[in-house]
Formats: C-alpha cells, structure tokens, sequence
C-alpha cells in the first residue's frame, strides 16, 4: 500500500514538475521553431532538376549461328556481368568519369566554392540522385541554386551517358572487326586450299559425281557382261552345227568375246594396270582411256569415301567463312552505329518551385525535437530537485 501510494507520488511530481515548467517548455520550443524558420531563410534557395528515361532492352543482336545459339532453350550467360542493362546505365551515370565531366561543363569548382576536382565531384554526388523507380524507369534528378543550371545539368548527364555508349560500343565493334577480318584472311587461304585439294582429286579420278559415274559403269559392266554371254552361246550354237573352232566365224565371235572380258576387266580393275596392250598402243585410245569418266569398280567405295571427305571439308569451310562475313557485317554495323541508345521519357524542364530548403518541414522537425528536449530537462530537473529533498530525510 506504502508503494503504491509512492508510485502515485512520483508521478504527480512529474505532472507537477511539468506544470511548472510549463513556460519553459512552450516558450522554449516556440522560441527555437521561430529561429529555425528565420535561419532556414539564409539558406539559399535550390531547385531540382529532374528527368526520367527507359531503360536499355536486353536484346540478341547476331546473324546465322548466333541466331541458332539465342534459339536454344539455355539460360542467357552474363560474363562479368551482375546487374541488368538498367542496373549498367546507374552505374555509368554515378561513375566519377561522368560526374569529372559534369563539373568541367558547368564551371562547378567555382559554383561549389572548392578548389580540387575531387571535392566538387563529392559535392555533385551529394547534390545528384539516381535510382530506378518503382515502374521500372530510370529517374535522375539534379539539385543547384539556378533553376537552369540544374536542368541543364539533368540533360547534360543524359547526353554523357549517351556518349559514353557509343563509344564503348563502337570501341568493342572496332576491335571485333579487326579480329574477325584477321579470321576472315586466315579462313579464306584455308578454303582455297580445301578447294585446290578437291580440284586435284576430281582430276586425277575425274570424278565429277561419284554416284551417277558409278551407276553408268555398273550398267555398262553389266551390258558388257550381257553381251559377252550372248555371243558366247552364239559360238556355241556355231560349233555344234558343226563348224571347226578354227572356222573364221567362230574366231571372230571368240575375239568379240575376248574383247567384252578385257573391258570388263578395265572397267572392274582400272586401265591403268589392266588395259590390253594392244589397245593401249593405240594413242588416240589411250587419250580417251585417260579423259573417260568411267570409274573402276574396285575403286569406287575408296574414291567415293575420300571424294565425300574432301567435299565435306570444303562446305564445313564455306559454312564457317559465311558466318565469319556475317559477323563482319554485324560488327560494322556496330562500329558505324551512330543511332541514340537512350530514350527519354520525360526531358528536364526549368524547376518553378524550389526543392530546397523546405522551411516547414525544418520548422517542424524543430519544433518536436525541441519539445522533447525542454520536456526532458524539465523532468530531469524535478527528479534532481526531488531527490535532493528526499536526501536529508533518508
């Protein structure tokens, strides 16, 4: 019960301890929230500059196999990359060399009132803001005494960053057409020599198409054959209806025999090695014999397999020089490239209203932290006073 009556006690200490200092408190919050507001009016006036843009599309940029690549269902890789496109632009507009610029511009060391480029570019960077807004755009806002200044200064940080893509871009374009025409020359001499091997080999086997040559040779073999059997049973019919195998019929059907088998020959074996000798004797023949475009039969799947070799090297060839002047195309479309790769939402306009300072707010921040502080000495006093009365007693 003695506690509760003193837990009573001391809180109307505090009310009246309070009461008391009641003056005090409104006098001296009053007081403080008066000179807040008449120092606010010598802090000179700023306006703010504002301006928003889009931010950058991701976008596949690529011709033939590039295109193949962007059409398969994998995840897109970001090498030394973290952030999105948008994330990128923030990072270029806060960048010390966009700011470095931004000062020389405006004359911002002396505005500023600073002698070292690094304390204006502290400065500058205190004085702008850039953020990405809720909606997804890219919002950059300036704060500077002149109302024009600080527009301009907005527009200024759009064109920088402008700039500084273009050339980064058009810098990377440049050395990747020098690599790709350094690809391009070494490729080139690699076809040509692809090429002069198929030419050789087409020569020396005339093979011109390996599956229509090899089909006449089988159906001429085949008629050879046909024939050949043919005049056979002719000569047989003549010996038995009783001629002499010496009788100049039946030599001449066996010599027209002979002749078929020693084709068959060549066109199985190749003329070369097992062409009649008496035939080969014969220049104008063996003119024909070299220039013919029949292939042996023996050689055909050998011939046929290193004819598709070398053919296959050739197309792989002109397949990766196509794309390699794809990719020249594409990269000096890129170096050439002088179109904007920023888009304005909303321009920079002359600020109207200041942004800085703003007096009421000043004045109320004052005036609540104020009346907690004159609350709390006034309360700190009471409790002093109380236990110096209390004291002695004790």
């Amino acid at each position: 019960m003695e506690k509760e009556r003193q837990k009573d006690a001391d809180l109307l200490d505090l009310l009246a301890a309070l009461y008391a200092g009641r003056r005090l408190i409104l006098g001296g919050t009053l007081g403080l929230c008066v000179l807040a507001g008449a120092l606010s009016f010598l802090v000179p006036k700023e306006y703010e500059g504002t301006a928003q843009i889009l931010p950058p599309k991701e976008q596949r940029q690529g011709f033939g196999f590039s295109d193949l690549l962007a059409a398969l269902p994998i995840p897109t890789l970001r090498l030394g990359e973290k952030g999105t496109p948008a994330d990128i632009f923030i990072a270029t507009l806060k960048s010390r060399r966009i700011r470095r610029q931004v000062v020389e511009r405006f004359d911002l060391r002396q505005s500023y009132g600073v002698e070292t480029m690094t304390d204006a570019i502290e400065i500058l960077e205190d004085k702008s803001k850039v953020e990405k807004t809720e909606e997804g755009t890219i919002a950059i806002s300036v704060l500077d005494q002149d109302p024009q200044r600080a527009a301009d200064m907005a527009t200024h940080y759009i064109e920088l960053l402008d700039i500084t893509n273009k050339q980064i871009s058009q810098k990377t374009a440049s050395e990747r057409l020098g690599f790709i025409r350094e690809l391009l020359e070494e490729e080139d001499q690699k076809l040509e020599q692809k090429m002069q091997k198929l030419e050789q080999f087409q020569s020396e086997y005339n093979a011109v198409s390996i599956e229509d040559q090899a089909r006449a040779v089988i159906r001429a073999a085949a008629g050879m054959q046909t024939e050949a059997m043919e005049l056979e049973i002719a000569r047989q019919s003549l010996i038995l209806s009783g001629l002499d195998p010496d009788h100049d019929k039946v030599r001449k059907l066996q010599q027209e025999i002979m002749l078929r088998e020693e084709w068959m020959v060549v066109l199985r074996e190749g003329h070369e090695e097992s062409a009649p000798n008496d035939l080969l004797r014969d220049r104008t023949l063996q003119l024909e014999l070299d220039e013919n475009l029949f292939l042996p039969l023996k050689q055909i799947p050998g011939v046929a397999q290193e004819f598709a070799t070398l053919e296959k090297d050739v197309l792989v060839q002109k397949a990766l020089l196509q794309l390699l002047l794809q990719q020249e195309a594409e990269a000096l479309i890129e170096a050439k490239n002088t179109t904007s790769t920023v888009q304005v939402l909303d321009p920079p306009v002359v600020p109207e209203i200041k942004a800085r300072p703003q007096r009421l707010l000043i004045v109320l921040i004052t005036g609540v932290l104020s009346l907690f502080a004159f609350v709390g000495y006034t309360l700190g006093i009471g409790y002093v006073r109380e236990m110096y009365r209390r004291w002695p007693r004790d």
